[in-house]
């Protein structure tokens, strides 16, 4: 099952308004109690079973999540779980202020979905600032300082 935990509960690795969590095979996803609305993008490097990428979807939905991004390994499957979530969420009348939009980048190298992360997917279907953005990385490993960096430096 997955939980949305306290932050002083295995924190992800936090870097002003970006927050990195790196989840192991078999792991939890983390939300921060501190993100009201936020943006996700999802890095998968390595399968994920459905039921818990419904269950991850479904937990980005409940806890603020406003635009979900996912990139890598079936990323297709993420963006169809999440818009499934928030349907389900709201028996298929789903309020503007809670729409979530949701892309895949199948062919976008890591740079380009950080660089759309960071500069095109930062505001809401109703036009309202998202200012969060987590990252859950599905890889192999984790490479917080990696990913900083890369972010960082996009303009």
């Amino acid at each position: 099952m997955i939980h949305a935990l306290a932050a002083q509960n295995l924190p992800p690795y936090g870097i002003g308004m970006l927050h990195y969590q790196f989840v192991p095979d078999g792991e939890n996803v983390i939300i921060p109690k501190r993100l009201r609305t936020f943006r996700a993008l999802v890095l998968i490097e390595r399968p994920t079973e459905n039921a818990f990428r419904q269950d991850v979807s479904r937990l980005l939905v409940d806890e603020g999540c406003l635009y979900m991004m996912a990139w890598g390994q079936d990323c297709t499957l993420w963006d169809d779980s999440v818009d499934w979530a928030v349907l389900e969420k709201f028996d298929y009348d789903v309020p503007d202020q809670n729409f979530v939009m949701t892309t895949w980048h199948d062919e976008d190298t890591l740079e380009e979905v950080l660089r759309y992360a960071k500069v095109d997917a930062t505001q809401s279907y109703t036009d309202a600032k998202l200012e969060d953005l987590l990252i859950l990385d599905f890889g192999t490993e984790a490479r917080g300082a990696a990913i900083e960096a890369l972010y960082e430096a996009v303009e």
